[in-house]
């Protein structure tokens, strides 16, 4: 598995999407639900980046059930930070076991999996309960990732960096 991070705009997607692109049978997981006008927009402008050969599987909630039926060469999971906001939007019960299996399936996963997410932590402190939580279960979420992975990489201005 290889953990890429990185803040808005970094380059962590397209970084991803080119290790991938290396593949022969790619499977694009995504994350994001297009509840509003402007998400839509970003939804078709990563779709309009990816090839056609590629199959895109949509995973807002219970993505390792996905997973573990998948047959690829490889996995590009995106993102996590989204995945995590779509659960703290419906209820947080359950949530550290919902990545739990996540880790479990991607490791298990037979082909490569490459993982992308956001560095949330550099920030300002955020102002409300819910921000806050969301910025400390992300960076927790991270570490385990960073953890279970093979490789890591920060993605800064378009550049990433091996850190693992």
């Amino acid at each position: 598995m290889i953990l890429i991070t990185g803040g808005a705009r970094s380059g962590k997607s397209a970084f991803a999407e080119k290790l991938a692109a290396k593949f022969d049978r790619v499977v694009y997981i995504a994350t994001a639900q297009a509840l509003d006008d402007e998400m839509r927009r970003r939804i078709e402008a990563h779709k309009k980046r990816r090839p056609s050969s590629w199959v895109t599987v949509e995973a807002p909630f219970d993505a390792h059930e996905i997973i573990d039926g998948l047959r690829a060469d490889c996995l590009l999971f995106d993102c996590l930070t989204v995945y995590l906001s779509n659960f703290l939007c419906r209820s947080t019960d359950g949530i550290e076991e919902y990545f739990r299996l996540l880790i479990e399936a991607l490791k298990n996963f037979s082909g490569r999996s490459i993982v992308v997410t956001n560095e949330v932590g550099s920030g300002i402190v955020p102002m409300n309960e819910l921000a806050r939580d969301f910025r400390d279960q992300q960076g927790l979420i991270n570490q385990r990732f960073a953890a279970a992975a093979d490789e890591v990489y920060l993605c800064a201005c378009g550049l990433p960096l091996k850190l693992k």
